[in-house]
């Protein structure tokens, strides 16, 4: 069965997507999901148990998910494509199998407001879906996506009679709305090198490996995208970086942030009073002349 289909006119049924996207059967679809659902014909058991375990979604009853599963749309995007754009209808729910993705909103004078990243298992557009309303933010792939697409009027249908899913929804919606508060909040009681720290850590707490030596970020994101998450210049974030570079409490690969000395940084974010310089696992020997007080770091940014 095609899991994407383009209309007559040679164009792809979703607004602002490319058309050159491959298209699969749903059975085709490979299983990197681990999982051990079963599932009926034709549907993937690891995509069935990624819905069962999101708190809406999941309230449905298996018949209706799988159903639900069957007449959605799988897509593959690449880093940086516009998966939905701001002020286009919401026609889709979006559930992210694979990879990660950024809401932004765009201003008049070009500039970018960072909203929130979503991981595999989050769904986007849910409440705009029941409202039928347009997109009030941008969409980009982070990273190589595989996306499942719910047409809108049949998540309506199956959340339609559905209390306890419609709950659910409102409790995603309050706790998004909680995180953009405290954004708000940050970007006018935190210094910059605050909320460049806390962009860090937020990315940390992402799917991600633990080492003795520190945290591995699973996303690396652009110094330009960082500016974007923390609300400032990339000029300074790249003074702030070259600063913990040098410290030792970041460590840079390819001109992005590979991995993060997680202590050191929770210090630097204010989310850790009582830091203390000394206990700091660093990431690697100290090299000759690099400073370690913290103190220092900040005066070579002054």
């Amino acid at each position: 069965m095609p899991v994407l289909d383009l209309t007559p006119d040679g164009h792809s049924e979703f607004p602002g997507l490319s058309r050159n996207i491959t298209v699969h059967s749903i059975a085709a679809i490979p299983h990197r999901i681990p999982t051990q659902a079963a599932a009926g014909p034709g549907v993937d058991p690891a995509v069935l148990a990624l819905m069962k375990a999101h708190p809406a979604l999941g309230t449905l009853s298996d018949q209706d998910r799988r159903a639900l599963a069957q007449s959605s749309k799988f897509r593959f995007q690449k880093r940086q494509d516009v998966i939905c754009r701001q002020g286009e209808p919401a026609s889709s729910v979006v559930l992210v199998l694979d990879g990660y993705v950024k809401l932004s909103v765009s201003l008049a004078d070009g500039g970018e407001v960072f909203i929130d990243i979503a991981r595999p298992g989050d769904c986007l557009n849910e409440m705009l879906a029941l409202r039928v309303r347009t997109h009030d933010a941008s969409v980009t792939a982070l990273s190589p996506c595989r996306l499942l697409l719910i047409e809108a009027q049949r998540f309506r249908q199956a959340f339609h009679q559905n209390t306890e899913g419609l709950l659910a929804i409102l409790r995603l919606t309050d706790d998004r709305l909680q995180r953009l508060t405290e954004q708000l909040v940050d970007s006018r009681a935190r210094t910059a090198p605050a909320r460049l720290a806390k962009a860090l850590l937020r990315l940390t707490r992402l799917p991600s490996i633990g080492t003795a030596e520190g945290t591995c970020l699973p996303l690396r994101i652009s110094q330009g995208e960082l500016s974007i998450m923390a609300g400032m210049s990339r000029e300074i974030v790249n003074k702030h970086l070259g600063a913990w570079r040098d410290a030792g409490w970041i460590e840079m690969s390819g001109g992005t942030v590979a991995s993060v000395d997680v202590m050191a940084l929770s210090g630097v974010s204010g989310d850790d009073i009582d830091f203390d310089i000394e206990s700091i696992p660093y990431l690697r020997p100290a090299r000759t002349g690099a400073s370690h007080d913290r103190a220092d770091v900040f005066r070579t940014l002054s």
